[in-house]
């Protein structure tokens, strides 16, 4: 009888494991990222980290009509967040958006390589900010598409190409904003970290639409602790260090010893550098990381991160802020001191961070023969095994090949990792809390 109170078109869905609401709020709240910051350029022109009015809305239109449109698509955008729970199932709008969603990120990716790589003279091709949130409102549409389509197993992951083309797009995709960004004239600061924020939203829709697994998918409570540790330890910490360290760097620098060695090749392509800087990094972090399974002090701090019984983007984050600052001091100083250029760091950080989302994620990934090259996903759920001997494997933070080379590379053709995390189930959730275990809770595989 419930059945009959229901309107045509709008049949009750079974639940869905997807987080449409949530992932729909995480693109509203992005593209009005972009309304405050262009109003912020257009009240106070000089501020340092923000680009140019100018780039903003790249003269079509304007401002005032430029604000009205996109104020409206932000009302239109969050009258779907609501009612995207109540609209119930709409197949043929489903159908009309994802055409249209779909042909908008083909000619979106058009304009991202064209105008990174300068293939033609033409103003279309100068918008590099513009595009970026584009991809945001495309993105809007086709989750919203997703949330009203025909009813499906929640169980069945959707499309499963993007377990072959995502990861290397979603790399490549956003080093090349990041160049396009700062060749139009962007703040580094600016485009790299909108660079990662773009890549890492992919990064979460791929896991969220095509999981590897429906049971690591996160609560609440999850992601606000494993959140609180990106921001604190992964942002705030090395904005610290690099804010305090630079006054000893310079003092060294300013030296016969350093400004005579003249070793980095600042004149060889950018890209050519972050290739170099990726090799020779590797190389020190392998052996730390190593370190932090094989030296139990060390092991004690770096449990915090691997003591999750999930893998899911956000807590690659999760790192106790002694274990975070051993890692700066072993991956980034050596090259602070070899003075490798601002643009190098912030391109190397650019492929470092959004590889690092991948790497924990969730996502259903298959690399094939990158698997040889790269740290991905399929490599690193390995290193998070509760079985000793696999777990100490796969050290790379962005490349296997120096697993490769010492031996410990790890990734079975015929089965998948099982459990993974410390054994240790009453490991604490809370950021203060586990902040503290390294001295209050054990491991159940101490070297």
């Amino acid at each position: 009888m419930d059945g009959m109170n229901q309107p045509k078109g709008s049949e009750p869905q079974p639940a869905s494991a997807i987080p449409y609401r949530a992932l729909l709020a995480a693109l509203l709240v992005a593209f009005c990222l972009r309304i405050v910051a262009q109003g912020v350029v257009t009240v106070l022109p000089a501020v340092p980290l923000l680009p140019s009015t100018s780039q903003w809305q790249g003269g079509t239109l304007p401002y005032g009509v430029l604000l009205a449109v996109q104020i409206g698509v932000a009302a239109c955008m969050t009258v779907a967040l609501l009612t995207v729970g109540s609209l119930g199932v709409r197949p043929v709008v489903s159908r009309m958006l994802r055409v249209l969603g779909w042909s908008s990120v083909l000619v979106l990716s058009a304009r991202l390589v064209i105008g990174a790589l300068g293939l033609v003279e033409h103003p279309w091709f100068d918008g590099a900010l513009p595009t970026a949130f584009h991809f945001v409102v495309t993105a809007f549409v086709l989750v919203f598409a997703y949330a009203i389509a025909s009813p499906a197993d929640p169980r069945t992951p959707r499309l499963n190409w993007s377990r072959f083309v995502a990861y290397p797009a979603l790399i490549c995709g956003s080093y090349m904003l990041f160049v396009w960004l700062r060749d139009t004239g962007c703040p580094l600061l600016f485009a790299s970290y909108l660079a990662v924020m773009l890549g890492t939203l992919g990064v979460v829709l791929h896991e969220s639409f095509n999981p590897a697994r429906e049971d690591w998918r996160p609560d609440q409570d999850d992601i606000l602790a494993d959140g609180v540790f990106l921001v604190v330890v992964q942002v705030g910490l090395p904005a610290i260090l690099k804010a305090l360290v630079p006054a000893a760097i310079i003092a060294l620098a300013g030296s016969a010893l350093f400004s005579n060695l003249q070793l980095w090749p600042h004149a060889w392509p950018l890209l050519a550098q972050i290739a170099l800087m990726l090799v020779v990094a590797e190389f020190f972090r392998y052996w730390l990381h190593r370190m932090m399974h094989e030296f139990t002090p060390l092991w004690r701090l770096h449990a915090v991160h691997h003591a999750s019984d999930k893998l899911y983007t956000v807590n690659v984050g999760r790192f106790h802020p002694l274990d975070k600052a051993i890692q700066f001091f072993g991956d980034s100083l050596p090259f602070l001191l070899l003075g490798v250029g601002p643009e190098v760091f912030a391109a190397y950080f650019v492929i470092y961070a959004v590889n690092g989302f991948y790497q924990h994620s969730n996502a259903d990934i298959r690399l094939g023969p990158l698997n040889w090259i790269v740290a991905g996903p399929e490599l690193h759920r390995w290193h998070h095994s509760t079985v000793v001997q696999e777990g100490h494997a796969n050290y790379g933070n962005n490349l296997i090949i120096w697993d490769a080379v010492f031996g410990t590379r790890l990734l079975p053709p015929d089965r998948t990792v099982e459990d993974v995390g410390i054994g240790n189930k009453k490991w604490p959730r809370g950021f203060f809390a586990q902040v503290l275990a390294p001295v209050t809770q054990p491991t159940e595989h101490d070297p």
